[in-house]
């Protein structure tokens, strides 16, 4: 008996994204990878940094929803994503005491249950728009910005020599459609 766990155990450690699994790829228009991994919908998301070179991917994690849109390279953890190129509109449900983050090269958004879009450029500067909602944006050099609307606020960070600045800029890279998607598929996570 322990020689066939152990032998399961293997089988399932060589399968993409079986070990230390952060999410689930529920669909993709492009594809997504990590190192020589490739995965496609139903699979488990590893731990590690993914790409998606063009394209879409929905994403879920318990209590989340997310469309990742390429080119795009990101980390997905439980409790936050890495986010060093491309753009993330998320959906989460609000339970108390929940602590998600979204972390990039240049501001870190930490929210408490709420319906977000985060874009980082190839130049670095990053977009952060709650769509409905509240979170916390912070950088080195800069005060903590809280920020909380009904339906978009939008904001634009970049560094600068000795700090990052932040001021308020156009809603882009998202819509009302999609952020609707998202929230449907997460009303139909099965409890």
């Amino acid at each position: 008996m322990i020689a066939r766990r152990a032998v399961l155990a293997l089988i399932l450690a060589s399968t993409p994204g079986a070990a230390a699994a952060a999410g689930r790829l529920l669909s993709a228009t492009g594809t997504v990878t990590s190192g020589d991994a490739q995965y496609k919908p139903g699979d488990a998301l590893p731990d590690s940094e993914v790409w998606l070179a063009s394209g879409t991917a929905t994403i879920a994690i318990d209590g989340g929803r997310f469309l990742l849109t390429g080119p795009a390279r990101m980390t997905p953890r439980k409790s936050y994503f890495r986010l060093n190129l491309g753009s993330l509109l998320s959906v989460l449900t609000h339970r108390a005491g929940r602590r998600f983050a979204v972390r990039t090269p240049s501001v870190v958004a930490a929210v408490r249950g709420t319906d977000f879009f985060v874009e980082v450029g190839p130049t670095r500067a990053v977009d952060v728009c709650i769509c409905d909602g509240a979170l916390e944006v912070s950088a080195k050099g800069m005060k903590t910005l809280p920020l909380a609307a009904k339906h978009h606020l939008n904001y634009k960070f970049w560094n600068t020599k000795t700090e990052t600045v932040g001021q308020p800029s156009p809603m882009r890279g998202h819509t009302d459609a999609e952020l609707d998607v998202l929230r449907g598929l997460l009303a139909a996570e099965k409890p």
